[in-house]
């Protein structure tokens, strides 16, 4: 069972709190006189921790335990990098931390209360010095991360006391609240040393999104000599032409690329706006990971948040909005205090999903969608009185916003005026635009820092009075033509009834490049397909045609981010999707704010590598030409 990383601690009723050990994951089975312990993938720790195995040993019943290997420090604290010297220095106190116990002489435990397992396991505990019982407290998560921030532990878990043990599913039932920032990635290259430094520079390292493997940071810090000597020798077999990123990333010194198998666990101070760790140290091999498995761990709202952390809430709170909020009540976000407002008002009257609703789900939203919003001006297009009522949009927020959101003033040619722009940052200006009453988000192409230069190209596949069966042929077409000359492309819903396909730029290429290129391709597919495409601006005159908008691509203009809620019935959502999926029966109302979560757990965010490395144009005209 996995705990799912959250961003403050709380105090709850019913819940436990226990240490969030610094080791290696471990499940000990004892059966029929044989002692196994063995990592989450099945990686066997007989050999590696052998005295803990032979306490185990000492065991008298047949009993599954799940826990943790650590090695502690002379104050007691487990030391993940005295865990990986082990075997040659032996330094350190090896124990394993026990917190559950999964089944008994033969009997599946895993559906009683956490608290009872736990009353079980307590009892049937060996007397070992390295074998030990990880004990809890009750209730009282605030004062107890407090605690482990004074020890400089590595972080908390919380559970909920009444929770079974559901095996392989990360739920909310356990969560894990960290005193600073690690993250697991798997190795995808390694620079040429400089000077004196042997073996290799730096770590290029990366985690995956889906099927695609991303880059999210070098390291170079946290390595001696020895270690350099004992990391190379596991790279050096692993080493292939073709880098496996999808998003290559320029190196400093020349660069290695590896097979990305190798799993490793840097410690980082943040992530940057474009997704990458600020100064990360590295502390150690993962060899009880799968590199699949490894990917980019965003903390989530906490199950509890309000003025008060521990304030427990009432039947009827709506989670996981924050506790107790009611209307004019304040929570906080990022350090940053918020008054919601009309939460229960309804904003969509078929399926009575109120305001709160709404902020609910950009709550659990937000570490996907910021990625796409981060730096990025925003058109807001706000509905007061929900989908049904008047919206307008509003560009030039003034001095609406509080001092803490971000804004940037923009010249207008065609208002010749200063435009003062918001930009959303983080989670609390996406509430804070949430509690406006903007149920979509409109970001810009392009980032404040290249404001001339968009990041990717919009294909905006409109229809006018024909089936979404056209829209998808058209689509295919599109894909097709892009995937012929050599640009990558990915698609999403709209929300409503079309289809955005973008093509990422890197901000290599003005606007009227991109609107040119973009104009191109529709030019192409029109000809292609002349009875059911258009490329006329007049709604009139592209009756029963598909439009290929293509004037998207001016600056300024703006389309729905991926993961934006559309103001249409059902509360869709702009979702990512692989091409396998655009094909006849593809229905893009199915994905809404009730169905997106469960399709983000399967399939990750898809959309990312449209951030990334740009499309070659000018290689993608060369080749149109030939094509012509």
């Amino acid at each position: 069972m996995l705990a799912t990383l959250v961003d403050e601690p709380f105090n709850r009723k019913g819940w436990i709190f226990e240490i969030k050990w610094d080791g290696f994951r471990a499940l000990a089975q004892v059966a029929r006189g044989k002692t196994l312990l063995y990592s989450r993938n099945l990686l066997s720790f007989n050999e590696l921790f052998s005295p803990i195995v032979k306490s185990l040993a000492k065991i008298k019943h047949d009993v599954l335990l799940d826990g943790e290997v650590v090695v502690l420090d002379d104050n007691g604290r487990s030391n993940f990098q005295l865990l990986q010297n082990y075997q040659q220095t032996k330094h350190g106190r090896l124990t394993f931390f026990v917190f559950d116990i999964l089944s008994l002489d033969g009997h599946d435990l895993t559906g009683l209360p956490l608290l009872e397992r736990k009353k079980i396991l307590k009892q049937v505990l060996p007397k070992a010095t390295n074998i030990k019982y990880s004990d809890h407290v009750l209730e009282q998560g605030v004062s107890f991360f407090e605690a482990a921030q004074k020890q400089t532990l590595e972080g908390i878990i919380g559970k909920d006391g009444a929770s079974t043990y559901k095996p392989a599913q990360r739920t909310a039932d356990w969560v894990k609240i960290k005193t600073h920032m690690r993250q697991e990635a798997v190795i995808g290259g390694f620079t040429q040393g400089r000077g004196s430094r042997k073996k290799f520079g730096a770590l290029v390292l990366g985690v995956y999104e889906g099927n695609n493997f991303i880059y999210i940071g070098h390291t170079g810090g946290g390595f001696n000599d020895k270690l350099l000597t004992e990391v190379y020798a596991q790279l050096k077999p692993l080493a292939q032409t073709q880098s496996p990123f999808v998003n290559t990333p320029k190196t400093n010194a020349p660069a290695t690329w590896v097979a990305p198998k190798l799993v490793c666990e840097v410690s980082f101070s943040e992530w940057t706006t474009d997704g990458h760790m600020r100064q990360p140290i590295f502390l150690g091999l993962r060899p009880d990971k799968k590199a699949k498995e490894v990917v980019r761990e965003l903390p989530k709202r906490t199950p509890l948040r309000g003025v008060q952390a521990a304030k427990q809430s009432k039947p009827g709170d709506r989670s996981p909005r924050a506790a107790g909020a009611r209307d004019g009540s304040k929570i906080s976000i990022n350090g940053q205090e918020l008054k919601l407002t009309n939460l229960d008002k309804i904003y969509w009257p078929k399926e009575k999903y109120t305001k709160g609703d709404l902020i609910d789900y950009y709550q659990k939203i937000a570490p996907f969608i910021l990625p796409y919003l981060k730096d990025r001006p925003e058109s807001l297009n706000r509905h007061p009185n929900g989908i049904t009522g008047k919206n307008f949009f509003q560009k030039d927020v003034g001095d609406m916003p509080p001092a803490w959101v971000r804004t940037k003033k923009i010249h207008s040619e065609s208002n010749n005026a200063k435009i003062n722009y918001l930009v959303c940052q983080d989670e609390a200006t996406l509430i804070f635009m949430a509690n406006l009453g903007c149920v979509e988000i409109n970001p810009w192409n392009s980032r404040i820092q290249s404001q001339d230069k968009p990041d990717y190209l919009v294909i905006d596949l409109d229809p006018e009075k024909i089936s979404f069966d056209k829209v998808i042929l058209v689509a295919q077409y599109v894909h097709k033509l892009l995937d012929s000359i050599n640009v990558p492309n990915y698609c999403k819903t709209s929300g409503a009834t079309g289809l955005h396909i973008y093509v990422p730029l890197g901000a290599k290429y003005t606007y009227d490049q991109a609107k040119e290129f973009a104009h191109l391709v529709a030019i192409i597919i029109n000809r292609q397909l002349p009875d059911i495409t258009s490329i006329e601006r007049m709604p009139a005159k592209r009756q029963k045609r598909v439009y290929l908008d293509f004037l998207q691509n001016r600056k300024g203009q703006t389309l729905a981010a991926a993961y934006s809620v559309r103001p249409k019935p059902g509360a869709t959502v702009s979702t990512p999707l692989t091409w396998s999926e655009v094909r006849l029966g593809l229905d893009p109302a199915k994905f809404t704010i009730k169905t997106i979560f469960a399709r983000i757990k399967k399939k990750q965010d898809l959309f990312r590598p449209v951030l990334g490395k740009g499309a070659d144009l000018n290689k993608a005209l060369s080749k149109i030409a030939k094509l012509s």
